[in-house]
């Protein structure tokens, strides 16, 4: 079956995942995203009230904001300082 990737990297996802996870940065990093998706949960509830922020933006639309401002942060500060594959 062809997957896109090179054969000698077969079950590639698995080895990554287990590396992020035998790796103290790692762990951190998948809390703040665990993090991020319970707090985005929690807002959710909110959303069909009609919560206005700053005036102009509505809550679903600045959860959302908050949430990938988040996810993006974790993102570039595990994978450009404590990635270990570099």
């Amino acid at each position: 079956m062809l997957t896109g990737r090179p054969a000698n990297q077969a079950g590639g996802e698995e080895e990554v995942l287990r590396e992020v996870f035998s790796h103290r940065a790692g762990r951190i990093f998948l809390l703040v995203l665990f993090l991020a998706v319970l707090g985005l949960l929690a807002v959710t509830p909110l959303f069909s009230q009609g919560v206005i922020i700053l005036g102009w933006m509505p809550l679903p639309f600045a959860a959302g904001i908050v949430f990938l401002f988040v996810w993006l942060c974790a993102y570039l500060i595990y994978f450009l300082k404590y990635w270990p594959f570099r």
